[in-house]
């Protein structure tokens, strides 16, 4: 498995919270298909529907949940993998 990390004990943290993190995401798949498939909003996932209630209920906050997503997920993408790409290319 490729190395995260310089630091084995940052490297070993970060590739445990992803594994609970992926066998959190398998367990609400799981239940989406046997109970209710808004347990896989994404504000409902983050608990932030602790906060604003109705940001878990409707299927309007389920799409934003999403959109949200994507756009950190573009944001993630453009601005910290755009830095190793230019490193790797220097070597």
């Amino acid at each position: 498995m490729t190395t995260l990390f310089s630091s084995r004990y940052v490297d070993a943290l970060a590739k445990t919270i992803f594994l609970f993190a992926v066998t959190h995401l398998l367990i609400l798949t799981f239940v989406a298909f046997r109970e209710n498939v808004h347990v896989l909003n994404v504000f409902n996932i983050l608990n932030l529907d602790t906060f604003l209630p109705a940001l878990g209920q409707s299927t309007v906050s389920f799409v934003l949940s999403y959109g949200m997503a994507l756009g950190v997920y573009g944001l993630v993408f453009f601005s910290l993998t755009g830095r190793n790409k230019k490193r790797e290319k220097g070597k």
